[in-house]
């Protein structure tokens, strides 16, 4: 790839894959996407700038009268990511860079690790679902961003003086090349259940692709939740790989926690790693949480820090964006936004909340569209074994009907449930009934600020319903 760059021979400002977004003097990649073909956009590029372009080869033939350096690529959109890397001058070869990925704990563990090394002393960024940056950051519209964009933002990271990187590594992202050719030297496996069937088709390709982040040919560290099957099968898999492995869990691991005590705001427990034990205390709830830490301290003790200091920082760790984020007042019911939009996940929460519940525990939920419908029937059971009360409601439909998403999950619910297509109103209408001694989870959206449908992404925010409800509510 390196040889076929130098015959561009120019001097090239930047590199692109979207048209839309081409400067002057910059490269354009043009392939077959999912819904497009760049190769179609050609034209377009070099009205904008373009100095140079790299096309899929296969059933194409170019344009003569495109008179700019051109090269025939195969395979060009699996190549796009060492492309991207020798660009910007291998960047993530720079920087120490975990890679997080599994089904839940991604967007918490990724936070957790990039506050903590900052915290520790080592400058640290982080790319994922909240955005990328350091500190201050960017939102971009994907988990994992495309490869070009991962490079980009691994040199602007490195120009900005950081030292470490945490990435959250989305299962899609590994299916499709987006991650090619960044260094990781952590790789942190949290846990696998029921998401994206609609994609991966089976569980066993859905591992397969999450596995591929323990190949590597850079990775020095696999952290490994050796309490879930699959960590287990991924262990496994990994025993003729000439790197060190990290397990962590509560029943079983290298870090593990035990005499587990969880109050209202925070959880308590023994840390064993090694022949110590340790203190910890966490101003989380929940078992999943738990996990989470562990996964969080295992990484870092991977990446050379000690536990005694990641463990005096643990008591005044942030509240992740959307996260278990607590909302309300004394005078009214304890409200939970999460971003919960798997069966597992739902669960989990709800059976978080439901230990600190004295009256009702009200779940407002709904699931996406366009995505793994399977799952509806997972979301409606977990719903209606551990909430009091649901209310279903609209959750990102996108390009499918509402009420049809709302009533493939209906027909799966048991028990206390309506229904409220809009979601401020479902949300209006769950702090409306509840009294003060009651527990409202409200699931699926989180940190978003949108609800998309028909390929428009309108403002809206959980946060926002919630705190205008609560300024008309009156105890019950």
């Amino acid at each position: 790839m390196k040889n076929e760059l130098k015959k561009i021979g120019l001097h090239l400002s930047d590199i692109s894959n979207d048209s839309r977004y081409v400067k002057k003097n910059s490269l354009f990649l043009a392939y077959p996407g999912s819904h497009v073909d760049g190769r179609n956009y050609i034209a377009e590029a070099l009205k904008k700038g373009a100095k140079a372009i790299l096309f899929e080869k296969k059933n194409f033939q170019w344009n003569k009268s495109w008179n700019v350096p051109h090269l025939p690529i195969d395979a060009l959109k699996s190549k796009e990511g060492a492309i991207a890397h020798i660009f910007f001058k291998k960047p993530s070869e720079k920087i120490h860079t975990i890679g997080v990925t599994g089904t839940n704990g991604k967007t918490s563990c990724t936070y957790w690790l990039a506050e903590l090394q900052n915290i520790l002393g080592k400058k640290t960024g982080l790319i994922g679902t909240l955005g990328y940056g350091y500190k201050k950051l960017k939102a971009h519209a994907y988990t994992t961003p495309d490869a070009i964009s991962n490079h980009r933002i691994f040199k602007e990271l490195k120009l900005n003086h950081v030292s470490s990187v945490v990435m959250e590594v989305s299962s899609h992202a590994l299916a499709q090349g987006r991650v090619n050719s960044i260094h990781f030297d952590v790789a942190v496996f949290t846990n696998l259940s029921r998401d994206h069937l609609d994609y991966h088709l089976s569980f066993k390709n859905y591992f397969n692709e999450k596995k591929k982040l323990f190949h590597f040919p850079s990775l020095k560290v696999a952290v490994i939740n050796i309490d879930d099957a699959y960590g287990r099968k991924l262990k496994t898999s990994l025993a003729k790989k000439k790197i060190k492995v990290i397990t962590y869990g509560i029943k079983n691991g290298n870090m593990r926690a035990t005499h587990i005590n969880y109050s209202a705001s925070s959880t308590t427990f023994k840390l064993h790693y090694k022949k110590e034990i340790h203190e910890v205390n966490i101003p989380l709830v929940g078992e999943f949480n738990v996990y989470n830490i562990l996964a969080v301290i295992s990484a870092l003790v991977g990446s050379g820090f000690v536990v005694k200091k990641i463990i005096k920082c643990l008591a005044n760790i942030s509240q992740v964006p959307g996260r278990m984020e607590r909302l309300g007042k004394k005078s009214s019911p304890k409200i939970f936004i999460d971003y919960a939009h798997t069966p597992d996940a739902l669960q989990k929460a709800l059976e978080t909340l439901k230990d600190k519940t004295k009256g009702k525990l009200i779940c407002v939920f709904g699931c996406g569209g366009n995505r793994d419908s399977g799952k509806r029937k997972d979301m409606a059971l977990a719903a209606s074994e551990f909430a009091d009360m649901s209310i279903v409601t609209s959750d990102n439909p996108r390009n499918e009907n509402p009420k049809k998403i709302i009533n493939e999950i209906s027909k799966y619910m048991k028990g206390s449930f309506s229904i409220e297509i809009k979601r401020d109103k479902a949300i209006e209408k769950a702090i409306k009934f509840a009294k003060k001694e009651d527990v409202i989870l409200i699931a699926g959206k989180g940190h978003e600020k949108y609800q998309e449908i028909k390929g428009i992404r309108y403002p809206f925010s959980d946060q926002k319903c919630v705190r205008n409800a609560l300024k008309y509510y009156k105890i019950n």
